[in-house]
């Protein structure tokens, strides 16, 4: 089991991001090795080799030769090695910690953050950044890409834990409920992510319901800026935002504000105008502990309570009818009592459901099989976030 080590990083200003190890302190080749392998081996084998390591490694590796500077750069190379990184995501480890600056005597939170790949064999990355805010006011957004994303009650902040940069988003519109409704996504044809904001205006305009929509969209090495949508958000909303087919998923908040019987309102990016969707028909409990995740592209609706030690998932299998099918019913007598309420399915893939239960294990149901496999030997001690993340080259423009 591998343990993590105490942090020994003196905190910074915030937005800082402390020394990284060295990539190879724990691996058997050497720079000098790699170094000797151009006259080696032909180029297409270094090509092979080094899609397969990580962006930090690759960083340094510029500097071997011209010739390698042109190929880790080169946008095949680029391209190659984000279909394998997608292929072999890892498991990314999230603490936050809270610290005092001792030169200013204001709060501010360590994040630290670890990767390591499925089997635990291996530690990717692990270093620690800072944020100016209280730890009890950050989150962060739900992903499983090479951004991840925290909000708090000063702003957005966007990082790439495989450069290890991180930026503070464009100032958001201020939210006089001093709640924060978002959701971030991944849209792959335009190799961009897009952040959705909904802040309650209610108070300033003196009328309840008057909820706000900005889009941001950030792409790579550009700069962003908020956009603001004509359309309000009709009803108050919970949980953050799903995407899934270029439209924002969430979960009405308030069931006595629902105009039917409806359950999730809808925000199609292409068209920036809001809907409503209908859940499964006649078994729909909206004071259950039902929640929305995407699991390999879909639409899925998860119940975690209205059966014992079950969850029931259930997926849109029909956008333009709001059809759904109930796809999956995983057995969880093999939880105690107090982690089932936190069980979140996290990916689909390779027949298998990955599964966060409660930040302690990440665990596998097989569809097939019907059974869960633990793996919680991959985690030691308390972390607050659990993520699957892949490597990129993702510039943030900082």
């Amino acid at each position: 089991m591998l343990k993590k080590k105490p942090s020994t990083v003196t905190p910074s200003p915030p937005l800082s991001l402390s020394p990284p190890p060295s990539p190879y302190q724990n691996d058997a080749v050497s720079e000098d090795a790699f170094a000797m392998m151009g006259p080696l081996f032909p180029s297409d084998l270094i090509t092979s080799i080094l899609s397969r390591l990580p962006v930090k490694s690759l960083g340094k590796f510029k500097c071997v030769s011209r010739q390698w500077l042109e190929t880790i750069t080169d946008p095949y190379f680029v391209s190659t090695h984000r279909t394998f990184s997608l292929n072999n995501p890892n498991l990314l480890l999230l603490k936050k910690t809270p610290v005092l600056q001792e030169a200013h005597k204001k709060k501010c939170t360590r994040i630290d953050v670890c990767s390591l790949n499925f089997d635990g064999s291996s530690k990717n990355l692990d270093f620690s950044l800072y944020l100016n805010d209280d730890a009890e006011c950050i989150e962060m957004l739900p992903s499983k890409w090479d951004i991840i994303c925290f909000v708090s009650e000063n702003g957005f902040y966007v990082c790439n834990p495989s450069t290890q940069e991180m930026v503070k988003l464009p100032e958001a519109s201020c939210c006089t409920s001093g709640e924060v409704n978002a959701g971030m996504g991944y849209l792959k044809q335009r190799d961009e992510y897009v952040l959705v904001h909904l802040f309650d205006k209610s108070l300033d305009m003196h009328v309840d319901n008057y909820i706000g929509c900005e889009v941001l969209r950030l792409s790579d090495g550009k700069e962003c800026k908020w956009k603001m949508v004509e359309a309000n958000c009709p009803f108050t909303v919970r949980g953050w935002g799903v995407l899934v087919n270029n439209v924002f998923y969430w979960m009405f908040w308030d069931v006595y504000t629902h105009p039917s019987d409806d359950a999730i309102i809808s925000f199609d990016l292409e068209k920036e105008e809001f809907g409503t969707v209908l859940p499964p028909e006649g078994c729909f409990d909206p004071h259950g502990l039902w929640s929305l995740v995407e699991l390999g592209g879909n639409l899925c609706l998860v119940d975690n309570a209205t059966r014992p030690f079950t969850m029931d998932i259930w997926v849109m299998k029909d956008y333009n009818n709001q059809k759904w099918v109930w796809e999956y019913s995983i057995d969880l007598n093999g939880y105690s009592n107090d982690i089932l309420k936190f069980i979140i399915p996290l990916e689909f893939r390779d027949g298998k459901i990955l599964m966060d239960a409660k930040q302690e294990s990440l665990d596998c149901y097989d569809v097939e099989n019907k059974c869960v496999k633990r793996m919680d030997h991959l985690i030691s001690g308390e972390w607050t976030w659990l993520r699957l993340y892949n490597e990129s080259f993702f510039s943030l423009g900082s």
